[in-house]
């Protein structure tokens, strides 16, 4: 699976562009502020319903225009077949459609648009909150188990309600039932998170290379829990919760749980993030990330897409070029910005190269 067309509207500075991509390896080169992350922003809407750089869509659309929106043509490989997709997004309302039909659900298009996203501010997979480790985990999950994205969707219901019975002592006489509730479905999506992480860490194995350290980083999925209380021991989670009611009334919102797990990752022991220097911490974030679009991929027929934004500001020199061998041995679509084009010998293989300035997309010859 990858993407031949990509057309894109109002998406800040680029008012109009219609790109023609190559399955293997699409550059695009300008100066800052041509609209290079645009694309790629572009591109995160579809997939995703969301920008990697804010999460305020009218920061997003062109200049006043009314709407956002984004097209892409799919190409199914195997199949000899190919269909269209698209999104548009204005201030109040968001328009999904695949073979021209129209889709209530993001999730429904973001399984034709099996996306990694490298950016400036990836490594906050390192650094920022456990939230941000947890998606990068259920993005593998929702790709790789079908039944994930639903057991997830109800939990995140009953925990809104359980939190809305902590809160609200009208509600209190069904804060029972929604905790069963919330027990019941915590192994399920605990267990999908384990089986996401094994994926991980069979295919951390291919970015070893650019890691240049002398063991892979370990990886420790959390249950949200103490680490005596066993997640799928439904009496033990019932016990506990019993006796930190009081403290969840206090605080009105439901303080143990899989919405609080994490994903450890470490050196030798210790957080990345306090041991690792920040060079340290971008290869790592890059290793982590094309590690989880090969999960990703790994077992269906959707070909993953990477697409790295300005990653000579990611990178050094030596490591982009150990980037560049390990991306080219990949059978995913790529996708890379950069304020100057790649030298032709670090790619390969044939490129599509794109001119970007001033919102204006030009295919180079």
């Amino acid at each position: 699976m990858w993407i031949s067309k990509l057309t894109v509207h109002n998406c800040r500075i680029i008012h109009s562009a219609e790109i023609n991509l190559e399955p293997s390896i699409n550059i695009f080169y300008g100066q800052n502020a041509s609209g290079k992350s645009s694309i790629l922003e572009a591109l995160s809407l579809l997939a995703r319903g969301r920008s990697f750089r804010t999460p305020r869509i009218q920061e997003v659309i062109h200049n006043q225009a009314p709407e956002i929106l984004v097209n892409a043509r799919v190409e199914q490989g195997q199949l000899s077949t190919s269909y269209p997709i698209g999104i548009s997004k204005s201030a109040n309302e968001t328009r999904i459609r695949i073979q021209h039909s129209d889709i209530k659900q993001q999730a429904e298009l973001s399984t034709h648009l099996p996306l990694t996203l490298i950016h400036p501010n990836s490594v906050e997979l390192l650094t920022g909150s456990p939230a941000g480790r947890r998606a990068f985990l259920d993005w593998i999950a929702f790709y790789r188990f079908a039944d994930f994205h639903t057991h997830w969707k109800q939990y995140q219901r009953v925990l809104k309600q359980r939190n809305a019975c902590l809160r609200d002592i009208k509600q209190r006489s069904s804060l029972p039932y929604w905790t069963e509730q919330l027990i019941r479905l915590q192994p399920l999506i605990q267990r999908f998170r384990q089986q996401a992480l094994a994926a991980l860490l069979q295919t951390l194995q291919i970015s070893h290379e650019l890691l240049q350290m002398p063991q892979l980083p370990q990886l420790q999925l959390s249950t949200g829990y103490p680490q005596d209380v066993d997640v799928f021991a439904v009496d033990n989670v019932r016990n506990f919760l019993a006796t930190r009611l009081d403290n969840e009334l206090k605080q009105g919102v439901s303080l143990y749980g899989t919405h609080r797990a994490d994903l450890k990752i470490l050196l030798a022991g210790q957080p990345a993030h306090q041991v690792a220097s920040r060079g340290q911490l971008k290869l790592l974030t890059v290793g982590l990330l094309l590690a989880q679009s090969h999960a990703i991929s790994e077992l269906s027929t959707k070909r993953g897409i990477i697409a790295i934004d300005d990653l000579a500001a990611e990178l050094d020199e030596p490591n982009q070029q150990t980037l560049y061998k390990i991306l080219c041995s990949t059978q995913q679509q790529l996708m890379i910005t950069g304020t100057r084009p790649i030298a032709t010998h670090l790619l390969g293989q044939q490129a599509a190269l794109f001119q970007v300035h001033q919102g204006q997309v030009t295919r180079q010859v």
